[in-house]
């Protein structure tokens, strides 16, 4: 845009010069061409202070955009080291009992306290793998390699994996999927967020209630994947922020279990990776339902 206003002022310049000679001594030709040069040159200021102002908008919307990605991280920040500190606590006191005082515990104590001290490693490792899995995604650094997926029998694996820790909650898994599901997309990426899905669907489902995990594909040729559950469900506010980070909020579900507050952002994060979309419906008290989209073999995008 500068270049050509630049251009344009020599030609403009050049021409004018040459209007002049040819109009000396007639006064009608010298104020034509005086209006024309006032004309012209008014013209390129305004574009000049137009093209000015986009610059100046788009800076202050990259601006804004920088502003607010550094106050999620913040958010983030916040939330691991709050969320750390609680296991760390228990995994420090906990070892200290034992250390001091296993010689003068009975087995079944020592088991007790052992297993919540694997409750509190299991947390921990849950948060740090959940914040490792976000930090690759904002530096790009996420492994994406999309190949030929069966749906079908992927989400059969994970699914029967996921009722072990169903059956302690007495909640049964229900699977309804179309026949020959076949996607384009990244195994350990479709996987981690259908685990974690159904995940979700069972630490907030209530006891002998049933999840429906289905998979359909839709008319415009994407493969949709859905869970539902009839669990404890969300108000406005937290589906509202569900994907946010500065919204995120560790919850604990039905039988107290703990969680990180990332998993639904980083869902969206490798759902979007995949080139899908996901989207969560929820009712407080009712359940909740998350659908997200891989592409299939024969998808082509407009």
């Amino acid at each position: 845009m500068s270049a050509f206003i630049f251009l344009s002022e020599n030609v403009l310049f050049a021409f004018l010069a040459n209007s002049f000679w040819f109009s000396t001594g007639h006064l009608i030709g010298i104020l034509a061409v005086t209006s024309l040069v006032l004309l012209v040159l008014v013209t390129l200021m305004v574009l000049r202070n137009r093209h000015l102002k986009n610059e100046l908008v788009l800076c202050g919307e990259k601006l804004y955009e920088t502003q607010q990605a550094n106050q999620s991280k913040d958010k983030l920040f916040s939330i691991v080291a709050h969320d750390l500190r609680s296991p760390f606590n228990s995994l420090m006191g906990l070892s200290e009992m034992l250390m001091l005082q296993s010689e003068s515990m009975h087995a079944d104590q020592v088991q007790y306290y052992s297993k919540l001290v694997h409750s509190s490693t299991s947390r921990l490792y849950t948060l740090v793998d959940d914040l490792l899995q976000w930090s690759r995604t904002q530096t790009g650094n996420t492994s994406y390699h999309p190949e030929k997926l069966d749906i079908n029998i992927l989400t059969t694996n994970i699914i029967n994996l996921a009722r072990i820790s169903a059956q302690e909650k007495d909640i049964v898994i229900a699977l309804k999927m179309e026949n020959q599901l076949e996607a384009l997309a990244d195994a350990n990426i479709f996987s981690t967020v259908l685990r974690n899905l159904i995940s979700n669907a069972i630490k907030f489902s209530k006891v002998g209630s049933t999840i429906q995990v289905s998979g359909i594909k839709r008319g415009d040729g994407v493969i949709e994947m859905s869970v539902a559950d009839r669990g404890v469900g969300m108000d406005p506010v937290q589906l509202e922020n569900v994907f946010k980070i500065e919204g995120s909020q560790s919850t604990s579900g039905t039988f107290n279990e703990p969680g990180t507050g990332l998993g639904l952002v980083l869902c969206k994060e490798f759902v979007a990776i995949n080139n899908g979309e996901i989207e969560v419906d929820s009712q407080s008290g009712v359940g909740t339902t998350v659908k997200f989209t891989v592409p299939s073999m024969d998808y082509r995008k407009n």
